[in-house]
């Protein structure tokens, strides 16, 4: 561990700085407080400080003072060294920051057990600090999880909305396209009420893992957007973009030839495919490129389904 002895005493500062060398420290020494305020500063920086309370210019009273405004709690140790008997002396030096103090003459093995206390605190202090940022990372995994659906696997709604207010967000900053496009399952409540709603599952699944594959890029996010509708959101994508998408995940869905004695239109599985491209503006919200996709998955559908249908 990192530590730094500061005292103008060279004596004094040179003896210790051997001692502590000897109890296992990394020491570095300052007989100033100028130079320890920058050595406190640099990188590394030291964890352990042992600082002279009365030196000429910056001393350890004020070094204290200064540590205390710019240190992260728990992140440094300083132990303050004051005149024996001193009571005031180590009074103000703990307001002023200091996390303990060892009277002048240093008794060695009082400074040794202050010094191992301070340790173990900055090293409790540095596992709370690592299971504190684990316990960040597993609760932003667990919102990612929650946030997706559970039967799919692929995002939720809630993950969508949030995707979507993201990117428009960013699109109407930057001004730069925004596509969507919506999917409905064709003739799904037959397909249910023939195969049972075990089967219905298992298409669902199906569908979504198409979804997934025809979505590349990092932005680019595949949803259940509720029931037998999916969504897909495509950033920075134009028009013929956004069809060549829309197109390739109809045909990916027809290619699995997932029997469907039920629809009325075909023999296998088949979906209807809105797209819709805007680039943001004050006037429009996220809702209005919504409300065209939607519009164009009913006009794909009043066309005979099975086809993908662009808003104007």
């Amino acid at each position: 561990m990192k530590a730094i002895i500061v005292d103008d005493e060279a004596t004094t500062r040179d003896s210790l700085a051997t001692l502590m060398k000897d109890w296992g420290y990394e020491v570095a020494a300052a007989g100033s407080g100028e130079e320890a305020w920058q050595a406190l500063r640099g990188e590394p920086r030291p964890v352990l400080a042992v600082l002279a309370g009365a030196m000429p210019g910056l001393g350890g009273l004020e070094l204290c003072a200064r540590l205390k405004k710019e240190r992260p709690a728990g992140q440094r140790y300083v132990i303050l060294l004051t005149s024996a008997g001193d009571q005031d002396e180590m009074d103000r030096g703990l307001h002023a920051g200091a996390d303990d103090y060892v009277a002048k003459p240093v008794n060695p093995a009082m400074l040794r057990a202050r010094l191992a206390t301070g340790r173990r605190l900055l090293e409790c202090q540095q596992t709370l600090d690592t299971l504190t940022r684990e316990l960040q990372v597993k609760n932003r995994e667990f919102s990612r999880l929650a946030a997706g659906d559970g039967l799919t696997g692929i995002a939720g709604r809630g993950h969508f909305d949030e995707a979507l207010a993201t990117e428009w967000r960013r699109a109407l900053r930057d001004g730069t396209r925004l596509s969507l496009l919506l999917l409905d399952i064709d003739y799904f409540k037959a397909f249910n009420d023939t195969y049972g709603h075990l089967a219905g599952d298992e298409c669902l699944k199906k569908v979504a893992r198409v979804l997934a594959a025809a979505v590349a890029r990092a932005g680019d996010l595949a949803a259940r957007y509720g029931g037998e509708e999916f969504a897909v959101l495509l950033p920075g994508t134009d028009k013929l973009g956004a069809l060549v998408v829309a197109e390739a995940i109809r045909v990916g869905i027809a290619a699995l030839a997932i029997d469907h004695r039920a629809s009325a239109i075909h023999r296998h599985l088949t979906v209807s495919v809105g797209t819709a491209t805007v680039i943001p503006d004050e006037t429009l919200t996220p809702e209005a490129l919504i409300a065209k996709a939607d519009h164009a998955v009913y006009l794909a559908k009043i066309s005979g389904r099975n086809n993908v249908k662009q808003a104007p």
